[in-house]
């Protein structure tokens, strides 16, 4: 018995104590200030365009992306942690209805306004889904090295879910930058990329958890 509690002893002072994950709300803002920050030189170096949100549905559409990106990265946050409930995942499903409503709306102004004209698509405008994939694939990265141990809880819904947040909110980045853009070309080139990027993590995201070193077996 005596070696027993000698053993008991001499393992629990070499025990490294467990530094608890700080709560979901505090990491989402820290996330956010990253990821904003991210946008912010994104958009400086291109240079800002201020036409960009001058029609209502314009705003409309861009602050509902937005608000993707915000509600999808607080999902994460909870949903990554063992016991938390799975339904947070349906958190940014009104935002994301709102975000499609506000393109329905600009494509459907935009037709009565310009008729025909607003159905011509420019090859330039392929390049705002090119750079909503280059940024928002650093950023997505960086979220799941953050929530890495929900390889072993819930793989692809995190995976889901921080490619959506990551991707939503490059695209409002990109949003502010290009011009000439028509909602119909919103929703091919941006809309269209991000919900590409979600149904590339939907088939990867275990595989992206294993390949940082958390995954379910």
């Amino acid at each position: 018995m005596t070696d027993t509690h000698r053993l008991i002893d001499h393992l629990a002072s070499r025990g490294n104590r467990v530094r608890p994950l700080a709560p979901p709300l505090r990491r989402t803002l820290l996330w956010l200030l990253l990821a904003g920050l991210v946008l912010a030189i994104v958009v400086a170096i291109s240079g800002l365009n201020p036409s960009a949100l001058q029609a209502p549905f314009a705003r409309l559409e861009w602050l509902a992306s937005l608000l993707v990106g915000v509600l999808a990265a607080y999902a994460t946050f909870q949903v990554s942690v063992p016991g938390r409930s799975p339904r947070w995942a349906w958190l940014p499903l009104p935002a994301l209805a709102l975000w499609l409503a506000g393109i329905g709306w600009g494509c459907l102004q935009e037709a009565a306004q310009l008729g025909p004209a607003a159905l011509v698509m420019h090859a330039t405008s392929a390049e705002c889904a090119r750079a909503i994939a280059m940024v928002s694939i650093p950023l997505v990265l960086v979220m799941l090295l953050l929530v890495r141990h929900a390889g072993a809880v819930r793989p692809v819904t995190t995976a889901l879910l921080a490619t959506l947040s990551t991707a939503a909110l490059a695209s409002a980045g990109v949003g502010l930058i290009h011009e000439g853009e028509t909602m119909l070309m919103v929703l091919l080139f941006h809309f269209g990329m991000v919900a590409v990027l979600c149904g590339l993590s939907l088939l990867l995201g275990r595989r992206l958890f294993a390949w940082i070193g958390y995954a379910s077996r």
